[in-house]
């Protein structure tokens, strides 16, 4: 850095009355007077000096030149006045000198200098950085590296000494949250005044939680606090099942209990150090999304969607390692079963959630088995439909949940399955029923230590009423004919006379419900020639003509009188037609079938309906963006196109007040995920009407 110097030079010959001093202004003498000052004999041995003769000469001239100025007789200047008057005057004359100086040994005159320019940058405050500077100091160690632009240089040293933000206010603040009026605190676990040492401690849920819980779901975190913790059931069961109704807030209440133990404990410390979340893989980031919704960044997690081989792999790695500071583990269920074999080591997971439970009713796949085998005694299991008719289904979540409750495979078999089956067949004797009923007393009385199962009607008081109408539709003239075609055709009679295989017999079934949703998905499937429905090969001739272009001969849909060709398709293009006129409802359209989703995304063209759809093609990233674009209000979307198979995990379509289930599934428990979604009114067909 370089500082300009002025030096007087001999005077040039006399230039009297050529040119007078400028007026100077006020805030330039000050910035004279710092430059000037800057000056000190002690620092170098280039000083600003005036010879004594040239100061007698220029107060002589000086003199002359201000006869014509009004001066104030009273008051002479000061002498700093006159020097910078002597300054100005020459530098008018020209009669100065200019040199160049370092400006650092002025301003800067320390011994090793060098040495003390290189020490590392600390904060220019002795108590480092306040919260108010928290993102300078997060800026400033964010860049480890720099290197110029166009630079062929190595990369610089990296910087060690990163900052660290105190974080001790922030807990501080996060701890002062209070809670509203007439809201209690919730005390999970309360030491005796009877047990020695002074280091217990109550155990509470955050203030920060407490004030959005529910009456019911308070019950639910107690519940599943006292299984997890082994506080109040029998010996050797830490896991629990969650079998609440869609709605009832499920995820909250996983959420509440897993901050809880990620800070608190029996003995002070926390009684989880990680935590894994288990979810399908369209919940991922809704998970994330949830977490951070509600505790905000006071869990460090991880959520592993939609991620490449490699971040995976090192997303694992980084959490279960010892040293690492994750604490959270949000992964899919297939992503868990490919890396499953890196948590085989203890302390790679203390607490295991799984979401859509449901999924691990079989024990003999590879994602249950790979999640039997994690070292973690305390799991959490999340699932709406629990139960679905069959016992084996009901052990197998049972006994991976709490191993060995119920025994073995083939003791439950022996012990309950048989004698509760038995007991319910209509021609079980007296003590067949007798004994069904006591094994069923029995079982049930073990399994309630860790179930809990709660209906949506605790919604009641919170949520308008929901309506179920079941709508009868008629077969078309076209439909009747080719139901009754496809009945006489003579491989139908031949399955329905001889004992054919069942798969066979399903595929026929799925034909019928395909013509009772629409005859062009019988005309499109007969078409590609697809082996599943032998009986309707031969039955195009008898679609209306108008329906095909008389060059190509292709399906053109009579301009839009195709959808006149089924009766439930009818109704619901009336019904579409008077919501969008008189009504600002939303309205979610279910079906089993892409094809037919095909068909409603057709009807919503053709009559300009702005609409969504959701199927096993859309990825999983798109999957929440739709359904944030449908619940938002300001959005104009009518209707959300959703696949039974790929809709029904946990999607809240909130933003939609009516539904239509299309088609049915043959397992009631998909079609319940799939209407549950926090719609005050569903519409559906009558499966009746299909066969």
């Amino acid at each position: 850095m370089q500082c300009c110097r002025l030096r007087h030079a001999p005077n040039p010959p006399d230039l009297k009355g050529a040119l007078k001093p400028p007026q100077r202004s006020t805030s330039m003498e000050d910035e004279e007077e710092e430059v000037l000052s800057l000056s000190n004999p002690e620092d170098s041995s280039d000083e600003y000096f005036i010879d004594e003769e040239d100061e007698e000469d220029n107060a002589v001239k000086d003199r002359n030149d201000d006869d014509d100025e009004e001066i104030d007789e009273g008051s002479p200047p000061p002498p700093d006045e006159d020097r910078k008057s002597q300054n100005v005057d020459a530098l008018v004359r020209g009669n100065l000198v200019v040199r160049r100086q370092s400006l650092l040994p002025r301003v800067l005159s320390v011994t090793e200098g060098s040495v003390f320019c290189r020490k590392p940058f600390k904060p220019p405050s002795c108590n480092g950085y306040d919260d108010g500077n928290e993102q300078l100091a997060r800026r400033l160690c964010a860049r480890k590296r720099f290197v110029p632009w166009g630079s062929s240089r190595p990369v610089l040293v990296t910087i060690t000494n990163q900052l660290h933000v105190p974080t001790v206010e922030k807990d501080a603040e996060e701890e002062s949250v209070t809670l509203p009026p007439g809201v209690d605190p919730l005390v999970l676990w309360q030491p005796d005044e009877s047990e020695d040492g002074n280091n217990l401690v109550p155990i509470m849920v955050d203030p920060l939680l407490v004030r959005s819980l529910r009456p019911h779901q308070r019950e639910g975190v107690q519940f599943m606090f006292q299984c997890v913790s082994g506080s109040y059931t029998a010996a050797n069961m830490h896991g629990c099942i969650l079998a609440d109704d869609m709605g009832l807030g499920k995820t909250l209440q996983s959420i509440t209990l897993l901050y809880t133990l990620l800070r608190q404990g029996f003995d002070g410390k926390p009684m989880v150090r990680k935590a894994i979340i288990v979810t399908p893989t369209s919940l991922v980031s809704n998970w994330e999304a949830e977490i951070t919704k509600w505790i905000g960044q006071r869990v460090q997690l991880i959520a592993l969607c939609e991620s490449t081989k490699d971040d995976v792999v090192s997303g694992i790695n980084n959490f279960t390692s010892p040293q690492s500071s994750l604490q959270v583990l949000i992964v899919s269920y297939e992503t868990f079963r490919m890396h499953s074999s890196k948590f085989s080591h203890s302390g790679s997971c203390d607490l295991l959630i799984c979401d859509e439970a449901h999924r691990l009713k079989n024990d003999q796949t590879a994602t249950n088995r790979a999640l039997a085998a994690l070292p973690c005694k305390r799991r959490i299991l999340l699932s709406g439909t629990p139960m679905q008719n069959d016992l084996e289904e009901f052990f197998a979540m049972v006994n991976f949940t709490n191993p060995g409750i119920l025994g073995d495979a083939s003791y439950f078999r022996r012990y309950y399955e048989t004698p509760i089956i038995c007991g319910r067949e209509p021609t079980a004797t007296e003590e067949e029923k007798k004994l069904g009923a006591e094994r069923s007393t029995e079982l049930s009385l073990k399994v309630n230590q860790f179930i809990l199962r709660r209906t949506n009607a605790l919604l009641s008081n919170h949520l308008p009423p929901k309506i179920v109408e079941v709508v009868c539709c008629k077969l078309t003239p076209l439909q009747l004919v080719l139901y009754n075609h496809f009945l006489h055709s003579k491989n139908v009679k031949q399955a329905i006379t001889e004992e054919a295989k069942q798969s066979k017999i399903l595929a026929y079934i799925t034909a019928l419900k395909k013509l009772c949703n629409h005859p062009k998905l019988i005309y499109d499937t007969g078409k590609s020639g697809s082996p599943g429905i032998s009986g309707l090969e031969d039955c195009l001739h008898f679609f209306p003509a108008e329906m095909f272009s008389k060059r190509s001969g292709s399906w053109t849909g009579g301009d839009g009188a195709w959808v006149e060709l089924s009766g439930k398709m009818h109704v619901l293009a009336r019904l579409l037609a008077h919501l969008r006129q008189r009504t600002d409802d939303r309205i979610v359209l279910v079906s089993n079938y892409t094809q037919t989703l095909d068909l409603f995304a057709q009807l919503c063209r053709e009559r300009r309906y702005p609409h969504l759809r959701l199927d096993g093609t859309t990825s999983i990233g798109k999957r929440q963006k739709l359904v944030n674009r449908f619940n938002d209000p300001s959005k104009d979307e009518f209707v959300f196109l959703l696949s039974s198979k790929a809709g029904g995990c946990g999607l809240n379509l909130i933003g939609g007040n009516r539904l239509v289930l299309f088609d049915p599934d043959w397992n009631p428990a998909n079609d319940k995920q799939v209407t549950n979604e926090e719609l005050t009114c569903s519409y559906t067909a009558d499966p009746k009407d299909h066969y």
